[in-house]
């Protein structure tokens, strides 16, 4: 039976015993308590066959505890340790093993020398209101709503010729998530989520392709399905189609799918935490840019208050009320985001988690990026798999799916072969499309053409 941590009963016994427990246990200075209950609906397509049905729910705790002592080193001063430990719903309920794990965890806490820190206590004008529930799920019937998504999908995909389903997993959770600290503060939120993992096959008679794609929403309504479907069944049409690029060092215009996981390097050089430890390459004022820019000057935020984001919350994990934090504008750092722990460090705000990755457009339209001059262009609509070194802006990926457009107007599908660029170095040299792309937990334009990357073939 789903149990309603939030609201109900067992929020309140279990957060009493841990309360209890951390108060009998020597060492905690400061801690911090989540609680979680979650109850998904999961179901589980081989083509048009149902292999699984299955509902899940899921209760669990999160315990983290602050141990103030000496430090190691014999500074002097007071050092902070923090640990962490999780404990399923049943096991809350057993005060001896609650205390044996608490006392292990102040010992592990005891080995880390951090500087002190002060836990956010209740804020004065409350959390702010953000939708991040789909009513529908939140109060009906999951499986139900699986079998209504699952309808839907079969019917989209019927819809594309030459395409059929070869698999899907389609997951929706409703949840809620409390927050207490030893400081006074409290929260509670509502939530859902939905997963859909997708992999259509394309034939022509004479061979097949596939394309698979992962979409992670908040509503159901959001997935869009019928507009997936049709989107990515032309990818696994085109994939079909596809040759191996050659070599080619020149511009490339990333869109779509292949955009959002690039960005992360800028996240992370723009927090306090990598100012703190000196290894941020940004300068509050200073332009983020390695070369004197050529093209579009970025402008970028955190934002966790957008309705229905993925990474959207009313707070973070440290109870920090969300808040929207622009932290480069036109090309230049206006300022660190922070969590509590690295706000204090740096002496700066706090700003909470950073949120859903927001960036504004730019003003050329998206068929003029793509368009060839005197050489051809690659597009790369989805890597294999896309993850820039957060220190360093390097990548390396392979190309799941993209296009060469030529001169002339002719555009030519290819698959295999890996881009590799800086992404530092390549935003030198950036235009942003005036057209829009949302994944989620990214809005912003629906692609960026840069001025030269390096494609190599296969």
């Amino acid at each position: 039976m789903f149990t309603n941590f939030a609201t109900g009963a067992a929020h309140a016994q279990s957060a009493e015993a841990l309360r209890a427990a951390l108060a009998a246990t020597p060492g905690v200075d400061d801690w911090r308590i989540e609680l979680v209950g979650e109850r998904e609906a999961q179901l589980y397509l081989i083509g048009a066959q149902v292999e699984a049905r299955r509902t899940v729910a899921t209760s669990r705790a999160r315990v983290t505890l602050y141990h103030d002592h000496a430090p190691h080193a014999d500074a002097g001063g007071t050092a902070r340790g923090s640990a962490s430990l999780t404990l399923s719903g049943d096991e809350v309920a057993e005060a001896a093993l609650v205390t044996a794990r608490l006392r292990a965890v102040v010992e592990m806490a005891g080995l880390i020398d951090n500087p002190p820190f002060a836990l956010p206590g209740q804020p004065v004008g409350g959390f702010s209101a953000v939708s991040v529930a789909d009513a529908a799920l939140l109060s009906g019937d999951l499986e139900a709503a699986l079998e209504v998504a699952r309808a839907r999908l079969e019917a989209a995909v019927a819809a594309q010729r030459d395409v059929r389903l070869a698999s899907a997993e389609l997951y929706v959770t409703r949840g809620t998530r409390a927050l207490e600290n030893s400081q006074g503060l409290r929260g509670a939120y509502d939530e859902t989520s939905v997963y859909l993992d997708l992999v259509l096959i394309a034939s022509d008679g004479a061979g097949e392709a596939e394309f698979q794609t992962e979409l992670r929403r908040r509503r159901l309504e959001d997935l869009s399905l019928e507009r997936a479907v049709a989107a990515y069944a032309t990818f696994a049409r085109d994939a079909l189609r596809a040759t191996a690029p050659a070599t080619y060092h020149g511009p490339v215009v990333l869109s779509g799918g292949a955009l959002p996981s690039l960005f992360a390097p800028l996240v992370a050089h723009s927090s306090a935490r990598a100012a703190y430890q000196r290894v941020s390459r940004f300068v509050p004022g200073a332009s983020i840019s390695e070369e004197p820019p050529r093209g579009d000057r970025l402008t970028l935020s955190g934002n966790p208050l957008r309705p229905f984001g993925v990474a959207s919350a009313p707070f973070d994990d440290d109870g920090l009320p969300a808040r929207g934090t622009p932290v480069i504008a036109d090309g230049h750092l206006r300022g660190y985001w922070a969590d509590a722990r690295y706000a204090a460090y740096q002496g700066v705000p706090a700003t909470g988690a950073f949120g859903n990755v927001t960036i504004m457009p730019g003003t050329t339209p998206l068929a003029t990026l793509r368009a060839a001059g005197e050489t051809p262009v690659i597009e790369v609509v989805a890597f294999s798999w896309l993850r820039p070194d957060d220190l360093s802006g390097a990548f390396v990926a392979e190309i799941k799916l993209g296009y060469r457009h030529e001169p002339g107007g002719r555009s030519v599908p290819i698959k295999g072969g890996s881009l590799s660029g800086n992404l530092f170095t390549a935003l030198s040299d950036a235009r942003l499309s005036a057209e829009t792309y949302a994944d989620g937990s990214y809005f912003g334009p629906a692609a960026i053409r840069f001025g030269a990357l390096t494609l190599a073939g296969v």
